[in-house]
């Protein structure tokens, strides 16, 4: 689960796929997903976007996109082979995975702003001001959002010795830290988010002391973050300013992004009930641009996924996205120490994927599709 290419992931799945037929019992695994929600509502949602085609031009350009949502069609094998003894050592692998990462991003940010003169070190080749080490911020900082809120769940709830608390405590503030140098802005919002979430997962039957917290903890690390470090203020500054003067700033990232969400919901408005049609969204965008914001550059990715599934599928993309996202939320599920988990990562996509197109792309689809199954497997009588 380590933030680079989702090549790897491919092979490893290639593998266990070949494994998990070589031990049998088909029939008994195929009933075991067949009764599972989730397994229906992951493959409906990929089958809505394949269904589009039919009514797409650009079959080409439909197929480029439809690749980018194969994971959710391997949520079933994930889910059949995921243990749930194991879960501890998913999310150990996954927080050692991001620890690395984050050192590496230390040294990076040390290097470019507080010691020049070191060797450089391992970074992405994206922005002149990204310090992550393989990918992009945009996909970088929901990796450290889910890790920021998994150090402090054990920290909250599963630890006891001081000595394991201390070493969580340090890896929460290295991460917060990271969150706030790394630039990423939908990232640190979903980690907020969950910030609060946790709060008053804690403080179950004390909302009032829960909102007290969590109102400090994220207004500390915003404010600590804004008036502490040079980079975080800049990038809050440049989004204010964007906002308030996107119409002047037709090359700004917010400012594109705003003109793409009212172009996107403009395509949507036209098509409401099934969309333009995966393979048409980009010739949909293009001709939207062009008749109400010819300065912009068009796009072929609105930023948003709930508009980029509304102006593929409509209305009935809606659907199958909501059942992705909100389905958890709903199902019942025993109190076996993941059902705070299992309620956090669906809202950490809520969040983030008002930003980009996060369920589009394939490290945050994987990381998304990877935890639902760990977090899910075992609980309808099914062996774990």
């Amino acid at each position: 689960m380590i933030p680079v290419t989702v090549a790897p992931a491919y092979w490893l799945t290639v593998l266990i796929l070949a494994l998990w037929l070589i031990e049998g019992r088909l029939g008994q695994k195929l009933r075991a997903l067949a009764a599972e929600p989730l397994v229906w509502a992951f493959v409906a949602y990929f089958a809505v976007f394949a269904l589009s085609l039919l009514w797409s031009d650009d079959l080409t350009w439909g197929r480029r996109l439809l690749g980018r949502q194969y994971l959710f069609l391997l949520f079933p094998l994930y889910l059949s082979v995921a243990q749930r003894a194991h879960f501890a050592r998913y999310v150990s692998a996954f927080l050692l995975s991001v620890t690395i990462c984050e050192l590496l991003t230390f040294y990076n940010w040390a290097q470019l702003h507080v010691w020049p003169g070191l060797p450089d070190g391992i970074r992405v080749d994206k922005g002149a001001d990204d310090t992550a080490p393989f990918v992009d911020r945009i996909l970088y900082t929901p990796a450290l959002a889910l890790a920021g809120y998994l150090s402090a769940h054990r920290l909250l709830f599963e630890l006891t010795s001081l000595r394991a608390r201390l070493a969580y405590v340090a890896l929460f503030a290295a991460t917060v830290f990271n969150l706030l140098i790394s630039g990423g802005r939908a990232g640190l919002l979903g980690f907020l988010a969950l910030l609060t979430m946790l709060a008053f997962q804690r403080f179950v039957r004390r909302p009032l002391l829960a909102t007290g917290v969590a109102a400090a903890l994220v207004g500390g690390i915003v404010f600590g973050g804004y008036y502490g470090n040079d980079y975080f203020r800049l990038r809050v500054d440049r989004a204010f300013d964007e906002v308030v003067r996107y119409e002047e700033l037709p090359k700004a990232s917010v400012s594109q992004r705003i003109v793409y969400a009212a172009n996107a919901w403009r395509v949507f408005a036209e098509h409401p009930l099934i969309g333009v049609g995966l393979g048409d969204t980009r010739e949909a965008y293009r001709e939207m641009n062009a008749r109400h914001t010819p300065k912009w550059k068009p796009a072929w990715n609105p930023h948003n996924h709930y508009l980029y599934v509304l102006t593929a599928a409509g209305t009935l993309g809606a659907i199958a996205l909501a059942a992705v996202l909100l389905l958890p939320w709903f199902l019942g599920a025993p109190a076996d120490g993941r059902a705070r988990v299992r309620n956090a990562l669906p809202l950490l996509f809520i969040v983030i994927c008002l930003f980009e197109s996060y369920l589009m792309r394939s490290n945050t689809t994987l990381m998304f599709v990877l935890f639902t199954a760990a977090s899910w497997c075992g609980v309808r009588g099914r062996p774990a």
